[in-house]
C-alpha cells in the first residue's frame, strides 16, 4: 500500500525533477521540479510561476523501449500538458507519496513494468559482447555505419516501436492544438485506412493546427498532419499521395533508423539495451521535426507510396501534382520541402515510376474537399 500523503509531508523531500511539456515551454521539453502535495501535483515551470494539477485529473501511461518510462498527462481547457520523472528515483517516490486516488494507475503501470521487464533482455547477449569492445564498436559503425543501424532497428519489435511514437507523440500533444473530430479528420483517417490495409502497425491520425504546409510520420505509425496542408492541396489525391509517401517512412522504418543513426552508435546500443533516460528520449522527440531523409529513402517511400496508392484505387497522379505545385512556389518556404526535398530529380523519378505503374483502376475519392478546407480553416 502506498502511504497517505499528509500536509506535514509538503516538504522538499516530496520534490522530484521531470522533464515537463506544454504550451510556451521548450519543444524538447523543459526541466521543472514537481512537488507532491495534498491535493494538487505542483510543477514550478519557471521562477513564481507553478502549474498545478488535481491528482484525479492526471493519466498515467507508460512507454520506452524498457517500458519503465512514465508519463503523467492532463489538459487544462485545449491546453495539452505532460510530464516525465527524469529517473527511476523520481517515479519511485512519485508511486511512494501519491495519495489513494492515484493508487490504481500507479498499479496499473508498475504491472506494465514488470510484465514487459520479464522479456525484455532475451536476445541482447550478442549485443552486450559488442559494448565491451569499443574499439570494434567505432570501426563497424565507421565502415558499415547503415548496416549496423539496420542490425540494430532491426532487433527492436515493432511493438517497441509503437511505444517510442506513441511517447514521442505524447510530446506532440503537450505543445501542438490538435483537431480532434469533424469531416476533415474523418477523411484522413479513411484514407489512411486504405492505404495501411494489412500493415503489421496499428496506425494513429491526427491534424494540427498549424498552419505550415507539413506532415510527418512517428515510429510506428503515428501520423500527423497540418491544417496547412490541407489547405494547399486542391484534391483530397494530393493529400493522398503525401499521405502514402509518409506511410512508406514508418513501413520501411526510415524514421527509426534515422534517429538511430543521427544519435550514433553508443545511443544506439543503449536503445537496443533499454538503457535511455527521459532527456535522450526527448531529445529523439525534438529531432523528429527536423529529420532529413536521404536520397534512397525518399525515393523508396515514392516508390512503395505510388504502390499503395495504386493498391488502394487512389489516383496516383496526386502525388506527383502536390509536390510540382510545392516546388513552383518560389520564394515561399515550405517546411515539407525542407525535410523532403522535390527535387528535380527526384520529380523525374516519380514521373518515371507513375509511368511505369499505370493508373491501374482508379476511385475518386468521395469527399467534398472545398468544404473540408472550409472546416478547417475554421477551426
Amino acid at each position: 500500500m502506498y502511504p497517505l500523503v499528509t500536509t506535514e509531508m509538503m516538504s522538499s523531500s516530496l520534490e522530484f525533477t521531470a522533464v515537463c511539456f506544454g504550451p510556451g515551454l521548450l519543444p524538447g521539453g523543459q526541466r521543472v521540479t514537481a512537488r507532491i502535495t495534498v491535493p494538487e501535483l505542483l510543477v514550478s515551470v519557471v521562477p513564481e510561476r507553478d502549474e498545478s494539477v488535481a491528482w484525479p485529473q492526471l493519466r498515467v501511461t507508460s512507454g520506452g523501449f524498457d517500458h519503465q518510462q512514465m508519463l503523467l498527462s492532463w489538459t487544462r481547457g485545449e491546453e495539452q500538458w505532460s510530464l516525465m520523472p527524469v529517473d527511476a528515483a523520481a517515479r519511485e517516490l512519485l508511486v511512494a507519496h501519491a495519495p489513494p486516488e492515484m493508487h490504481a494507475a500507479l498499479a496499473q503501470w508498475n504491472k506494465s513494468v514488470a510484465r514487459t521487464r520479464r522479456g525484455f533482455h532475451f536476445g541482447w547477449a550478442a549485443l552486450g559482447a559488442l559494448v565491451a569492445s569499443p574499439l570494434l564498436l567505432v570501426l563497424i559503425f565507421w565502415w558499415q555505419s547503415e548496416r549496423v543501424v539496420g542490425w540494430v532497428v532491426d532487433r527492436i519489435s515493432p511493438q517497441t516501436e509503437q511505444e517510442l511514437g506513441k511517447l514521442i507523440f505524447a510530446q506532440v500533444e503537450a505543445s501542438t492544438p490538435l483537431i480532434k473530430d469533424g469531416p476533415a479528420l474523418d477523411a484522413i483517417r479513411d484514407i489512411g485506412t486504405r492505404l495501411t490495409a494489412g500493415s503489421k502497425y496499428s496506425y494513429h491520425w491526427y491534424i494540427a493546427k498549424d498552419a505550415q504546409v507539413n506532415a510527418f510520420a512517428m515510429p510506428g505509425g503515428y501520423v500527423v498532419v497540418n491544417a496547412g496542408l490541407i489547405q494547399a492541396a486542391d484534391t483530397a489525391e494530393e493529400v493522398a499521395g503525401v499521405l502514402a509517401h509518409e506511410v512508406q517512412h514508418v513501413e520501411r522504418r526510415h524514421s527509426l533508423k534515422g534517429m538511430v543513426q543521427n544519435l550514433g552508435w553508443s545511443v544506439a546500443v543503449n536503445l537496443a539495451l533499454g538503457q535511455v533516460g527521459a532527456d535522450a528520449w526527448a531529445g529523439m522527440a525534438t529531432q523528429l521535426g527536423g529529420l532529413k531523409f536521404g536520397r534512397d529513402y525518399e525515393t523508396e517511400a515514392d516508390v512503395l507510396g505510388l504502390a499503395a496508392l495504386t493498391k488502394a484505387h487512389i489516383d496516383a497522379h496526386g502525388m506527383l501534382r502536390f509536390f510540382e505545385k510545392l516546388q513552383q512556389q518560389d520564394g515561399t518556404t515550405i517546411t515539407l520541402l525542407s525535410t523532403h526535398p522535390a527535387t528535380a530529380d527526384r520529380l523525374a523519378a516519380l514521373k518515371k515510376a507513375v509511368s511505369e505503374q499505370g493508373a491501374g483502376s482508379i476511385q475518386p475519392l468521395p469527399y467534398d474537399w472545398a468544404a473540408i478546407k472550409l472546416e478547417v480553416k475554421g477551426r
